[in-house]
């Protein structure tokens, strides 16, 4: 039997109430050639059960029940043991539209691209944002032009793409584990070393902001830690490869402090320089950044 055209990725913690939707909308793919490996990522609700009852429903579920590891982690265990020529990812309280995956590999084999990339729609109770859309198709090869072409920073979603395998096993590529932005990177270097991106327009991914998501919910000090990390990592990082981006990309919020919204001071750092701002508008002090 023949590999699958494509393994989707599906990270599970605690996401019963939308889980359902979410399968319903992968099962449902007008491309049929698939494997769709979940991964149980030490649940506390029925969200392990229901996989299995999904699994045996549906010959092409794969599920792996494991301690709570987070995304990472969780995505890393079924990258080991995906089979399909390209590779999807979705988050269990998403969902995407049926023709979602037959449009980004069609795209993908057509332009023989290691990445095709299509829209993200956020969708909050009280309505939608388009975040990442594009009009039209295209190509792009340059590191800097792929950046760009993606929104990539500050768009560093791993799951409105699709990626060759072939491609992440070269480049020998997993997520960061035990950390929260662990897609910073794995997103920057899948554009930046791939031989080309192709966009897809007229088709979206639908990103669900829910609320009990601990990769959606609000921020705290050791979350800002994490995202201050990994941002920096790929400063250095497309510093490095001489990849251009926008100047605010490379300004990195190393911490803050809100109240009712309202940031009341926050530390900016670009390259060696840490500057303290004052309701992040006036600069009050500065000084040298010291590992």
């Amino acid at each position: 039997m023949s590999d699958p055209k494509i393994t989707i990725i599906i990270p599970v913690y605690n996401t019963e109430a939308l889980l359902a939707r979410c399968l319903e909308s992968v099962v449902a793919q007008s491309l049929r050639d698939i494997e769709i490996i979940c991964v149980d990522d030490g649940s506390t609700d029925a969200s392990g059960a229901l996989l299995d009852e999904w699994a045996r429903r549906d010959e092409r579920i794969r599920v792996i029940h494991q301690a709570n590891g987070r995304q990472g982690k969780a995505r890393n265990a079924a990258l080991n043991i995906a089979k399909g020529e390209y590779v999807g990812m979705i988050d269990s309280d998403d969902y995407i539209p049926e023709e979602y995956f037959e449009r980004l590999y069609n795209a993908a084999r057509e332009a023989d691209a290691d990445v095709a990339m299509c829209g993200i729609v956020k969708q909050k109770p009280i309505g939608e944002r388009v975040v990442v859309a594009f009009e039209r198709s295209e190509i792009a090869t340059d590191a800097t032009e792929k950046m760009r072409l993606c929104h990539c920073p500050p768009e560093f979603h791993p799951v409105n793409k699709l990626y060759r395998r072939a491609m992440i096993e070269r480049l020998g590529m997993r997520f960061s584990e035990d950390v929260q932005y662990e897609d910073v990177m794995f997103v920057t270097r899948a554009i930046v070393e791939s031989n080309k991106v192709v966009t897809v327009p007229g088709i979206s991914y639908y990103y669900v902001l829910n609320p009990t998501s601990t990769v959606k919910s609000r921020q705290t000090a050791a979350k800002q830690r994490q995202k201050y990390e990994a941002h920096r990592a790929m400063v250095e990082y497309t510093a490095e490869l001489g990849v251009d981006i926008a100047a605010r990309h490379r300004t990195i919020t190393v911490r803050y402090v809100s109240l009712w919204g309202i940031t009341l001071w926050k530390i900016k750092e670009r390259g060696e320089r840490r500057t303290l701002r004052l309701f992040d508008v006036l600069p009050i002090w500065w000084w040298r950044r010291h590992e």
